[in-house]
């Protein structure tokens, strides 16, 4: 291969990784990684009468295999439409943040049409070898490559929407003052309980003198 031809293979290399719809969640080895495959559908209606609203509704139930709570809805075109049929997805169940309008593109004008893009997420999880198998060796307390796996497993199986493992817009961020309540009134009983019994011990009176320790307790004839 010569120099000239090496322009072309990263041109080809480039557009080749940009057609791919899976994507790596973790960075571990490619045998132990969930991989998220993202699939999309398209249905077009230029209105929402008659038959036009079956043809909906049984899209929306076919590319949610019954997960509407999982299933996220791209609708563009024309906005009365549109919002249309973002109130009868929503009515059918699918999550409100999962809906998303976009205006008429400017280079396919559809007029008074819609085009909705439902987008479902599947998780397939790796498969984990045996601990008894793989290790650990000798003077190696490493157990990731077992029980990282398995929590990647477990994650892959029980995630609610798959799409969350690569991005969650669902949930906003924020600066972590309610997550931090629980630990401020740990410390502040913490301290409470070390004074109380600081306090209880300063107060404690010694024992009086001649007291003996124990008492002979004599049944009763």
């Amino acid at each position: 291969m010569t120099l000239r031809a090496l322009p072309h293979l990263f041109v080809l290399m480039a557009s080749l990784g940009g057609c791919t719809s899976t994507a790596l969640v973790n960075t571990g080895a490619a045998e132990q990684a969930t991989v998220v495959q993202q699939q999309n559908s398209v249905l077009v209606l230029q209105s929402l009468r008659g038959l036009e609203r079956y043809r909906l509704r049984d899209f929306i139930a076919g590319a949610s295999r019954g997960r509407f709570d999982a299933l996220h809805l791209d609708i563009t075109g024309s906005p009365r439409l549109a919002a249309q049929v973002a109130s009868e997805a929503r009515a059918m169940g699918v999550a409100p943040y999962n809906v998303r309008l976009f205006g008429p593109r400017i280079d396919r004008p559809v007029g008074f049409a819609v085009q909705i893009e439902a987008i479902v997420y599947e998780a397939r999880p790796p498969v984990c070898p045996s601990l008894s198998i793989i290790g650990p060796s000798v003077n190696d307390n490493s157990f990731d490559q077992t029980l990282g796996c398995s929590i990647r497993n477990n994650l892959g199986i029980m995630v609610n929407d798959p799409g969350d493992l690569l991005d969650n817009r669902a949930v906003m961020a924020t600066k972590g003052d309610r997550a931090a309540i629980p630990v401020a009134t740990y410390g502040s009983m913490g301290r409470r309980n070390k004074s109380d019994l600081e306090d209880g011990i300063a107060n404690r009176s010694p024992p009086e003198t001649g007291s003996t320790a124990t008492r002979d307790i004599q049944s009763p004839r």
